[in-house]
């Protein structure tokens, strides 16, 4: 028996067929397999042996979809599907999940089934691969796609009644015995990144290259990163431990992801940037929400950057050390809620690239401000290095006068926070330098040597700013963040936290 896949240019598919090989692969058989930019080829195997091989394939990795916990009521271990398996289960019998997908329950015997298909041509035309059968395994369905849904746009297939809704079916008629043992079998995939917020939903991140090898290479190159016997998060806080990382969203996950991959993981010839997120929500109606994310290489290049030039990390020992205080007289506790907003929108506008709405977040706040320690205030000012000034040519030098009027604004927004909102929301050169002659005037009612202010610098600024009128709005929003980071050092219990 033979097998010849070719790339499907499909998210799910082509990690599932990757999978199928790394599978094979990783098995003790010998067999005349290949993956090369294009084609997955099997040849010359014994169909008789193939399904032996791929049954007990399926035994030994079936862990990757459960969980082993403790039953609240009996205290019992047992096993538990993980939240985002999109195979439907049974009840469970002593304990052991009973998938309804028979190729995990008698896998020897649908296997065989499976194969005897795949042999046998006809003249229905499979949805996916293009190629022609005779007859399905089994209709599609979520557990071998997920993209399958009740969602017309999506397709529509898991409705499909009667031939009165929707238009679709032949989509889900047409799924060939091939294409159902490649989904099915994307479950095993233990380097599919997950991250599950319990009664809520879970985010899978699937990476996505437009052939075999580069998928191959780079999902490999981070398999030492994900533990697969967590049930709520894989990513492990350190290679080799078992805990996981508990980031606040999607976000902050896949940051998270590349702190350790770009930090631990060497000899990376392949860096995925682009991804597929699906969103699986809880409870029995399983609509999936996708979103692609492609990350520029020049997001890519800054994180190697920032690494290689302070072997510190984004995600952990910067985002996730900022918190949001709430003023109180007593102290300075923590909004861990509004924390945990925060950490992920820095973590999303730092991945799409959006400087202004990442400084927009390090603004106070009405009952409290955002602070930090100093190791990661000293983190934040080297990211806006190599992501700002660099990028704008402005030298080191130059930023003490932004930082100088960052300190000023800070300190002229002590008991009226206006002006810096009003920085925030400046849209035209005019309403910028409108906002600078206010600063400017309310610095005469200030006692400069208390304020440990510099007016000088207000000068240095303008004249910055007239060399190269365009920056104005980058100008503004490092303004925000440092007059944000010296409104924080001066408040209320902020020093202890600071």
């Amino acid at each position: 028996m033979e097998m010849e896949i070719s790339v499907y240019n499909d998210i799910w598919m082509d990690n599932a067929v990757e999978n199928f090989y790394r599978l094979i692969e990783d098995s003790e058989e010998e067999l005349e397999i290949n993956l090369n930019k294009t084609e997955f080829t099997l040849g010359n195997v014994d169909k008789e042996d193939l399904g032996s091989l791929l049954s007990d394939i399926i035994q030994e990795n079936r862990n990757n979809l459960i969980v082993m916990d403790k039953d609240k009521k009996t205290g019992e271990i047992k096993e538990i599907k993980k939240d985002f398996v999109l195979i439907q289960e049974g009840k469970k019998i002593d304990g052991i999940v009973a998938f309804k997908e028979n190729i995990y329950t008698e896998s020897e015997k649908s296997v065989k089934e499976i194969l005897d298909l795949m042999e046998k041509d006809g003249k229905k035309t499979c949805v996916l691969c293009g190629k022609t059968f005779s007859k399905p395994f089994k209709k599609m369905q979520q557990a071998t796609y997920p993209f399958v849904t009740k969602i017309k746009s999506l397709s529509g297939i898991r409705t499909y009644k009667d031939g009165t809704f929707y238009a679709f079916k032949e989509y889900h008629d047409s799924f060939c015995p091939t294409c159902y043992l490649i989904g099915i079998l994307e479950w095993l995939d233990d380097r599919v990144i997950y991250r599950t917020f319990p009664g809520d939903r879970t985010f899978l991140f699937l990476p996505y290259f437009d052939n075999f090898e580069d998928l191959a290479e780079f999902k490999g190159g981070y398999e030492p990163l994900l533990n697969k016997s967590e049930r709520y998060s894989n990513i492990r806080v350190n290679i080799g431990e078992n805990k996981t990382e508990g980031t606040p969203g999607k976000f902050s996950t896949l940051l998270c992801f590349y702190d350790k991959f770009l930090f631990d993981i060497e000899n990376t010839n392949i860096i995925g940037g682009d991804w597929a997120i699906i969103e699986v929500p809880f409870g029995s109606v399983k609509n999936v929400k996708l979103r692609l994310l492609n990350l520029t290489d020049s997001t890519l290049g800054l994180m190697k950057e920032f690494i290689e030039d302070t072997e510190s990390r984004i995600y952990t020992e910067l985002i996730k050390e900022i918190y949001f205080f709430i003023d109180n007289p007593k102290g300075a506790p923590v909004d861990w809620d509004l924390t945990r907003k925060i950490q992920e929108k820095l973590s999303e506008y730092f991945l799409i690239n959006d400087f202004t709405h990442f400084a927009r977040m390090l603004l106070p706040k009405k009952g409290g401000r955002v602070g930090y320690s100093s190791g990661t205030r000293k983190n934040l000012e080297n990211l806006i290095y190599v992501w700002r000034l660099k990028e704008m040519g402005i030298p080191k030098e130059s930023l003490n006068s932004i930082k100088g009027v960052g300190n000023i604004i800070a300190k002229v927004s002590r008991n009226n926070l206006s002006i810096l909102y009003k920085l925030d929301k400046t849209k035209r050169i005019e309403d910028f330098w409108s906002v600078l002659r206010e600063v400017s005037r309310k610095l005469v009612g200030l006692d400069l040597e208390k304020a440990k202010v510099r007016p000088t610098a207000l000068d240095e600024l303008i004249q910055l700013i007239k060399e190269d009128e365009s920056q104005w709005k980058e100008i503004r929003d490092l303004l925000i963040v440092y007059a944000s980071m010296y409104y924080a050092i001066g408040s209320r219990g902020g020093k202890k936290n600071e």
